[in-house]
């Protein structure tokens, strides 16, 4: 359960990749939370974003390459592709985690620039 929060931070600070990856991003993360509330984990709704975030999420484009933005693509499509639980027990919940932690691998070589939103 704590890694699949800790795979929730890392999503959200991926949401400064620009372009469509933004709406992705927040459509993974309801996603995600829809599945761990139906797996029976506890976490925090997403906050919907501001329209100023939006725009910000957006102009850090820049800051992100093609290779960058094709790798966060692949991660929010694991992660929305990620089966949720056929019950709510423990082993159905550490097997969820484990899909969505597996997502993971998908940013390995995604920039510090785009990956933390610093388009410095």
């Amino acid at each position: 359960m704590k890694k699949l929060l800790i795979s929730l931070a890392a999503m959200a600070s991926l949401t400064a990749c620009g372009g469509n990856l933004c709406d992705d991003s927040e459509d993974a993360a309801n996603d995600l939370f829809e599945k761990a509330e139906a797996c029976g984990l506890t976490l925090s709704k997403p906050a919907e974003p501001t329209d100023a975030e939006r725009d910000a999420c957006k102009e850090a484009l820049d800051a992100c390459s093609d290779s960058d933005k094709d790798k966060l693509d692949e991660y929010l499509s694991c992660l929305k592709d990620a089966e949720g639980c056929a019950d709510k027990t423990t082993a159905e919940q550490a097997a969820y985690g484990a899909r969505v932690e597996a997502c993971g691998a998908k940013l390995t070589g995604v920039s510090a620039a785009c990956a933390f939103g610093s388009a410095d």
